[in-house]
């Protein structure tokens, strides 16, 4: 059960880190880049929140990397 719980903790690593580097790269390329020399630049104020979500995806992706480590080197 234990071997079971570990992939599945990796693969919600890996979805993590794909939803969190998804999210920076959206907020540093598509708003903060492309809106440089706009007038009207509140994307950057209100795209805030989806990079923090980015930022936060990416630290739990770390945590469950971890976490599924722990369960399937102790599984063995």
């Amino acid at each position: 059960m234990e071997r079971i719980a570990g992939f599945a903790a990796a693969l919600a690593s890996v979805v993590l880190l794909v939803v969190g580097a998804a999210a920076v790269k959206w907020y540093v390329w598509d708003v903060a880049v492309s809106q440089a020399g706009q007038p009207d630049r509140s994307m950057l104020f209100w795209g805030l929140p989806v990079l923090f979500i980015g930022v936060i995806g990416a630290l739990a992706s770390v945590g469950m990397a971890l976490l599924a480590r722990r369960a399937l080197s102790s599984s063995r």
